[in-house]
């Protein structure tokens, strides 16, 4: 007999899912109350007070005439694809714990690959600014992993040219696994180990390691440090969950993402928010579409230029400078 609370909290069906946003005016005022939970505010002069535009989903401001509509200055600005795909697309993305591939999506949504690829970079972007806003704290794990296909000849280990990849894992008082956190890093030493663990890992936190000497100065950082200095089979066990994690996120890649080739090997980092994202919230898929709207709506203007890592052209200096 399936238990109530696995009831309470799996996520809605296809069906359902379609019913509650039916229509393109369903989705428009779901975002305009996540946007504004407390009431319509002016991004220019703070105003409360605003008009719908008919036939245009954009709101006026009574005080400064200024216009703004649901998706305005969001990672959603200026999209010309219909609410209902986006809506889509994330309910696909994070209701899944494999995700979805942009080949996939495409075939759901019925656009094209590049369409549904840029729509998963962008939501990932929301997730990503969304996972900075917590670090891990308590108890925590940490360990180093590699991404990506040998070469041919190539060194193993820390040595390796595979990405190299810090893996946090806080843990409850009784060791269940709470929230991860995966961040590329260009080398595996202390230079780049303690400020990322600084980013990632709350101060006063427990730390338990293996015995690379790279985390000796974690001390110093206002963290606990428990280092483990065994053989690798205790090792393994001593941090089993943390390596439970790493297989897990491997799997994703190397099954939905098919290992990440050249192409998109430089976006590992935007992969590696993604899972971590899912795996925070696994136990409450119930509301983790609407947390996911949540930050989208939170999340910046983050463009097809910013996805691809190209700088921004400033079109006036470039007039002035011609």
């Amino acid at each position: 007999m399936t238990s109530n609370r696995k009831n309470r909290f799996k996520p809605p069906s296809i069906l359902e899912f379609q019913e509650r946003f039916a229509t393109e005016e369903d989705c428009a005022r779901f975002l305009f109350a996540k946007r504004w939970p407390n009431g319509w505010t002016c991004p220019r002069c703070g105003g409360t007070k605003s008009y719908p535009i008919k036939g245009r989903r954009v709101f006026e401001c009574a005080n400064c005439r200024y216009q703004v509509s649901v998706t305005a200055g969001t990672v959603l600005h200026k999209t010309r694809t219909p609410l209902r795909l986006w809506f889509l697309a994330i309910f696909f993305m994070v209701t899944d714990k494999r995700g979805i591939s942009s080949v996939g999506l495409s075939r759901l949504l019925g656009v094209s690959q590049k369409k549904a690829w840029f729509m998963l970079h962008k939501l990932r972007r929301a997730m990503a600014v969304r996972n900075g806003l917590y670090k891990l704290d308590g108890f925590v794990e940490l360990d180093e992993s590699f991404f990506g296909a040998p070469k041919e000849g190539g060194c193993r280990g820390r040595g390796t040219a595979k990405k190299k990849v810090l893996v946090g894992l806080s843990l409850t008082k009784d060791g269940k696994p709470r929230h991860l956190r995966l961040k590329v890093l260009p080398r595996i030493d202390r230079a780049h180990l303690e400020p990322a663990v600084e980013e990632t890992v709350a101060a006063g936190a427990t730390i338990k390691t293996d015995g690379l000497r790279s985390y000796l100065g974690l001390p110093n950082k206002g963290y606990r440090h428990e280092r483990i200095i065994a053989a690798e089979t205790e090792i393994l066990k001593e941090l089993r969950w943390i390596h439970v994690a790493i297989s897990n996120v491997k799997a994703l890649i190397g099954g939905t993402y098919h290992g990440l080739g050249a192409a998109d090997g430089k976006h590992l980092q935007a992969y590696l928010h993604e899972y971590a994202y899912r795996y925070d919230r696994r136990h409450r898929l119930d509301t983790i579409f609407d947390r996911m709207v949540v930050a989208v709506v939170s999340c910046p203007v983050w463009t097809y230029r910013d996805i691809l890592g190209k700088k921004r052209i400033d079109k006036k200096a470039k007039l002035q400078a011609a």
